[in-house]
């Protein structure tokens, strides 16, 4: 199991599945969007074709000028807005459409002096079948902290954050039903177990990130 990024270069991700192939090992993505109960209701919602995507409107926000990790100690490498923040979005944009961007572009603030990193980013991202995702990041947000998901869909507009999810209107939606934990992180780790037992790929496999990289990678030469 890798922590999401699976790396924070597209070359080194590719190294990773060239891994996986080689040993035959499982090996998984800590991308827990994709387990989160908010975002498998609608998955399967949208898989069954009761709800079309239309716009997913993504904001993500911390507050951080050093480069500390939840905890409150150093990190062995320097967080990032793109590979690491913007991964989670990045993937489960392509994994709820079921397509991979075919047009990105990506915007940033100024470069931080000591950190070496931009600090706030917009990234705009559209599938060929016309849906499209607005992201916005900033390591400059002293309000409310974390990732707010709107998904505004052709039969409804719903609101997750985490594990939690409501309408439009801000009413509930009950996802004790969904699977067998209310917890993402839980969910994820039972999959990367059952995987284990079971022999086969799981979800969010390092194979199935590897599409989110590239499209890390797009954006970043569109930085450029």
């Amino acid at each position: 199991m890798v922590e999401i990024p699976i790396a924070d270069s597209l070359a080194d991700a590719e190294l990773v599945v060239s891994s996986q192939r080689e040993t035959g090992l499982v090996a998984m993505g800590g991308h827990t969007r994709r387990f989160n109960p908010s975002h498998q209701l609608l998955h399967r919602r949208i898989q069954a074709g009761e709800l079309k995507l239309q716009q997913l409107d993504v904001q993500t926000y911390f507050f951080r000028r050093t480069n500390m990790n939840a905890l409150g100690k150093p990190r062995s490498w320097t967080d990032h807005l793109l590979w690491h923040h913007a991964c989670h979005t990045v993937d489960l944009f392509q994994y709820q459409t079921g397509e991979v961007a075919t047009e990105t572009f990506a915007l940033q603030g100024p470069i931080h002096p000591t950190l070496g990193i931009a600090m706030d980013m917009s990234i705009g991202m559209k599938v060929a079948s016309g849906a499209i995702c607005t992201l916005s990041l900033s390591f400059n947000n002293k309000g409310p902290l974390g990732t707010f998901f709107r998904y505004i869909c052709d039969n409804g507009t719903f609101i997750a954050r985490y594990d939690d999810l409501v309408d439009g209107e801000q009413n509930p939606i009950d996802l004790s039903r969904v699977d067998v934990s209310m917890n993402g992180i839980e969910l994820q780790d039972r999959e990367f177990l059952a995987a284990i037992r079971e022999g086969r790929e799981p979800n969010a496999s390092v194979a199935q990130c590897l599409p989110a990289m590239q499209t890390l990678d797009r954006l970043e030469q569109n930085l450029k």
